[in-house]
C-alpha cells in the first residue's frame, strides 16, 4: 500500500509525541546556555582582553557538553517547528499571521529591549566597561546599522546573537511554499540535496544548511505521516550513550583531518528523541519538564547577550580562570544564567502575564 502524501488535509500527531515534544523544550534550552556561557581562549583573548589556557580534559568535557549533547538542541527545534507547521498545513495567509505573532513580534521586541539596556549599560561608568565591544556601542551607529541589528549585525548573526534561529525559521517559513513543492517534486532527492550541503556547511537560501535539512526533514515527517520517535526508539539509550563516547576519541584524534560534526549532530538528535520516552513515563516528572516548557522560550530569548554577557563577565572576576576553576567558571555561570532567566520569567507572568505573553509570542 502507497504512503499517502500530506496535501490539503491536516493531521493531529500523537498524544505521545506531543508529550514527548514538550518535555524535551526546556532541556534543549537549557544546553543552549550551555553553549553560550561556554568561554574559550580565543573568546577571552578577543572579546575580554585576556588569555587563558584550560586543561585539556576540561577542553573535551565543555565540547561534549556543547557541541556533542548542545549541538542537538536547535537541529531539535527547527526539526519541532517544521514538522508541527506541516503537520498542521495551515493556509499561508494563517500561517503567516500566526508566526509574526509567535515569532516576528518577540524578536522585534526583544532586539528593542537589548538596545535599551546596552544604552543604559554603556552610559553609566561603573558598567561601560563590561560593554564595550565596539560592534554595539549604540551611539555609535548610523542608519543601516539600525536595520542590520535585527539581520546581520555582524555580518553572521542579528544583535540578539541567538535569534539567528528565528531568523531563518521566519525565512523558511516565508519560502515554505517553494520549498514544498520543491520537496513533493523531486520527493527524498531534496533532502538528500540539502545533506550534502549541510554536511559541508555551505549556504543555500539564505540560512544556515544544517537548519534547512532538519526544516525539510520536519516537512517529510509530516508529509508521510512518519514518527521520528519510532525511529529514535529502535535503538536503546546505552547504545546512543557508546555512539556519543567514542565522538570523543574520534574528535581527538582526527579533528585535523575529517569533520564529524554533522553525525554527531544526527546521533545526538537520536539520543534527545530516545531519552523523552523516559521522561514522559514518570508523570511527575512530565508535570515538571511541561510546566518549565511553558518558560523556554523566555530563557532562550532572556538568556544572552545582557543576562549571559553580564553573569559571564561577573563571575571571570571573581573566579581566577586556570585549571579546574575554568571549569566551575563555566558550570556557575551557566547554572545561574538558568536559574535567573527561568525565575524573571516565572515572576513576570505572575505579576503581569500580558506581558509575559507578549514577549513569550504569546506562548502561556
Amino acid at each position: 500500500m502507497k504512503t499517502q502524501i500530506l496535501d490539503k488535509q491536516s493531521f493531529q500527531i500523537s498524544e505521545e509525541d506531543s508529550k514527548r515534544i514538550t518535555s524535551l523544550r526546556f532541556l534543549l534550552i537549557i544546553f543552549v546556555v550551555f553553549i553560550h556561557a561556554n568561554l574559550t581562549p580565543d573568546d577571552a583573548l578577543n572579546y575580554y582582553h585576556y588569555d587563558f589556557i584550560q586543561p585539556k580534559w576540561i577542553e573535551v568535557f565543555k565540547n561534549f557538553i556543547c557541541n556533542t549533547l548542545g549541538g542537538a538542541a536547535v537541529p531539535l527545534f527547527f526539526l519541532f517547528a517544521s514538522y508541527l507547521q506541516f503537520s498542521k498545513n495551515d493556509s499561508y495567509p494563517t500561517l503567516l499571521k500566526k508566526r509574526s505573532k509567535s515569532l516576528l513580534l518577540p524578536y522585534i521586541l526583544w532586539t528593542v529591549i537589548t538596545v535599551i539596556l546596552y544604552f543604559i549599560a554603556q552610559s553609566i561608568p561603573q558598567t561601560a566597561p563590561y560593554f564595550q565591544n565596539p560592534i554595539n556601542i549604540v551611539r555609535a551607529w548610523k542608519g543601516f546599522d539600525w536595520i542590520k541589528i535585527f539581520t546581520y549585525h555582524n555580518d553572521i548573526y542579528p544583535l540578539v546573537y541567538q535569534f539567528w534561529f528565528l531568523r531563518d525559521l521566519m525565512i523558511l517559513i516565508i519560502l515554505s511554499p517553494i520549498l514544498k513543492y520543491l520537496c513533493k517534486k523531486f520527493a527524498g532527492g531534496m533532502l538528500v540535496f540539502v545533506s550534502v550541503f549541510a554536511i559541508k556547511g555551505i549556504p543555500i537560501f539564505c540560512v544556515n544548511t544544517g537548519a534547512l535539512f532538519f526544516y525539510i526533514a520536519g516537512y517529510y515527517f509530516a508529509a508521510y505521516k512518519i514518527s521520528f520517535f519510532k525511529i529514535a526508539d529502535k535503538m536503546k539509550i546505552y547504545e546512543y550513550i557508546t555512539l556519543l563516547a567514542l565522538t570523543i576519541p574520534f574528535d581527538l584524534m582526527f579533528e585535523s583531518k575529517y569533520n564529524f560534526g554533522f553525525i554527531k549532530t544526527l546521533i545526538s538528535c537520536l539520543f534527545f528523541l530516545k531519552l523523552s520516552s523516559s521522561f514522559i513515563k514518570h508523570q511527575n516528572l512530565y508535570g515538571k519538564l511541561k510546566y518549565l516548557a511553558g518558560y523556554s522560550f523566555f530563557l532562550y530569548a532572556v538568556h544572552t547577550p545582557f543576562l549571559g554577557t553580564s553573569i559571564n563577565k561577573i563571575s571571570q572576576q571573581i573566579i581566577p580562570l586556570h585549571g579546574i576553576l575554568c571549569l566551575v567558571q563555566f558550570l556557575l555561570a551557566s547554572f545561574l544564567t538558568i536559574v535567573f532567566g527561568t525565575i524573571l520569567g516565572i515572576l513576570l507572568n505572575k505579576i503581569c502575564s500580558p506581558a509575559f505573553r507578549l514577549l513569550n509570542g504569546g506562548r502561556k
